[in-house]
């Protein structure tokens, strides 16, 4: 065997043994800490989610070791008729910036919480938006027709108790439609516990 031949087969067995220290952290490499981890799994959400409003709901030490389990909300068009919302979780720096879907909640315009929900609580926002606009309400259909799906702003709130028209209300969500086309509101009240809707009116805001 010559020695050129020798040479590459030292050069490339040190290669091997490098990365497989290296692989293996033998190298002592310093551990990532947990708000570094859920600085940049943030940022790569904010990327690749742009414009979506993107909650990092719970961070806890990773089954593999020096890594983080890093689980997160995303809600894209948030305040559209249509919101789509998504809980991904990551195992970073383990698996980089690839994420798992954990949960569909909402999205194009159909509530997946309920699937095995038997109460069907309405249990977020994005799907108190998505039940109203999904449940054939005339006055909500008329206001997006007319003022333009793009152009409508809908924002939904929670009470624990609420009264309207003179009539005391328990655990209900009260969603309104608004646009920049118009000083007029359509706002919808339905029940958290069923997504049945209580009424739907307009208001001049």
């Amino acid at each position: 065997m010559s020695k050129t031949a020798i040479v590459v087969i030292v050069l490339m067995a040190i290669i091997f043994l490098v990365f497989y220290l290296e692989s293996n952290g033998a190298f002592g490499t310093q551990q990532i800490t947990q708000s570094e981890a859920t600085t940049l799994v943030y940022h790569d959400l904010q990327n690749s989610f742009q414009g979506a409003v993107i909650n990092i709901t719970n961070v806890t030490p990773s089954q593999y070791s020096g890594s983080w389990h890093i689980v997160a909300a995303v809600i894209q068009n948030a305040t559209s008729p249509c919101p789509s919302y998504s809980v991904y979780s990551f195992d970073y720096p383990k698996y980089n910036f690839v994420y798992k879907t954990e949960n569909i909640y909402t999205e194009n315009c159909v509530i997946y919480e309920n699937q095995n929900n038997q109460n069907n609580i309405i249990g977020s926002y994005p799907a108190a938006i998505t039940k109203s606009y999904d449940s054939n309400i005339t006055l909500v259909k008329n206001f997006v027709y007319k003022f333009g799906f793009s152009n409508v702003t809908v924002k939904a709130q929670y009470f624990k108790s609420l009264e309207y028209a003179g009539k005391p209300y328990t655990d209900v969500w009260r969603i309104n439609y608004t646009s920049n086309q118009t000083n007029n509101t359509t706002s919808v009240l339905l029940y958290e516990n069923n997504g049945t809707i209580i009424k739907a009116y307009n208001e001049t805001v």
